[in-house]
């Protein structure tokens, strides 16, 4: 299937490793023009370097709790491809219990990433937005609430933004990922740091494995491509079915 994602021109954030950078690699290798994004820049360097296919892949360091930041990756991506036709807003401050991070980056910080987008995507369902929610979003989790509820919200987000500009043709979604593991990433540190609660959750799941980023980047792709072009204000979950809730 040809996503026809040629060319298109495309912001990750969250792009340095894990699902930020799969998501980007998908996009290079459809051959689309990605700007990653993420706070450190060494790791950001690498993984530009190591999925660049012919310059489609290039970088700028940013935090996305600083909105003066934000608004100077939008330029640049501007100033480096002409214009955004996709934006991939995968940022987390991953703040467990803390509130006020979770609102900061989470929310506002994706708010304003896509707000001052839109003001440089054309009107045109090729132009969308995807969010990248969480399972965690959709159930209760004791030990990290402030996240849960900022991805109960970031879907929340989403539902409406996509009404404010579906005048425009442009779409919002969300993909929601599931318990992914990858090297230097949570659940790869709780295989050997915490195996009891690294088996409790591969029990949980109905696979009894854990995601692979590039599963979720799959999704993000065609999501964000022209096979989707009816999609709007919808919620994808990727989780091997591990909600097992009815979404209404």
């Amino acid at each position: 299937m040809d996503l026809e994602l040629d060319g298109r021109r495309v912001m990750v954030t969250g792009a340095s490793r894990g699902i930020g950078k799969a998501i980007a690699a998908r996009f290079v290798a459809e051959g689309a023009q990605v700007m990653m994004c993420a706070r450190g820049r060494d790791d950001l360097e690498r993984a530009a370097s190591e999925i660049d296919v012919d310059g489609r892949a290039t970088f700028r360091t940013a935090d996305l709790g600083d909105f003066d930041q934000i608004d100077a990756l939008v330029d640049a991506t501007v100033d480096e491809f002409g214009g955004i036709d996709i934006v991939v807003s995968n940022v987390s401050g991953f703040a467990g219990r803390d509130l006020a991070t979770a609102y900061a980056v989470d929310i506002a910080g994706a708010d304003r990433l896509i707000r001052r987008s839109l003001e440089h995507m054309a009107d045109h369902d090729d132009a969308n937005v995807v969010c990248i929610g969480s399972r965690a979003g959709s159930v209760g989790v004791p030990w990290m609430p402030a996240y849960a509820a900022a991805k109960a919200a970031t879907v929340s987000l989403v539902k409406s933004m996509a009404l404010e500009v579906a005048r425009r043709g442009i779409r919002v979604n969300a993909v929601s990922p599931g318990d992914i593991e990858f090297p230097g990433g949570t659940w790869e540190r709780a295989r050997t740091e915490n195996p009891k609660l690294f088996e409790a959750i591969l029990k949980e799941n109905p696979f009894r494995r854990l995601g692979r980023p590039e599963e979720v980047a799959d999704v993000v792709a065609f999501v964000a491509s022209r096979r989707a072009t009816f999609m709007t204000g919808t919620n994808v979950l990727v989780d091997g079915g591990a909600a097992r809730h009815l979404q209404l």
